[in-house]
């Protein structure tokens, strides 16, 4: 039961990240090339996010990013131990 539980929040934080990717796009694709582009990486090596950005705005959001998915990914792994104790 726990286990299908877990795919699911999987599945569910999977399926919003895929909408607010096609979200972005689309927002960018309307705003046009009024400024210039701007991207980065965030590479995760076990629980150590790796930030790369084009410039220092990107490399900000992908840090704050990178801590947030950190921290719910933390709390995933600490679901199990805390439905045991209960």
């Amino acid at each position: 039961m726990m286990a299908l539980l877990v795919f699911f929040i999987g599945l569910v934080v999977f399926i919003i990240g895929v909408v607010l990717a096609i979200v972005a796009a689309l927002l960018q694709g309307a705003r046009g090339n009024e400024g210039g582009m701007s991207g980065g990486a965030v590479i995760v090596i076990g629980p150590i996010p790796i930030v790369i950005g084009s410039n220092r705005e990107a490399g900000k959001t992908l840090m704050i990013l990178a801590i947030i998915l950190s921290l719910i990914a933390f709390l995933l792994f600490l679901i199990p131990y805390v439905l045991r104790v209960m």
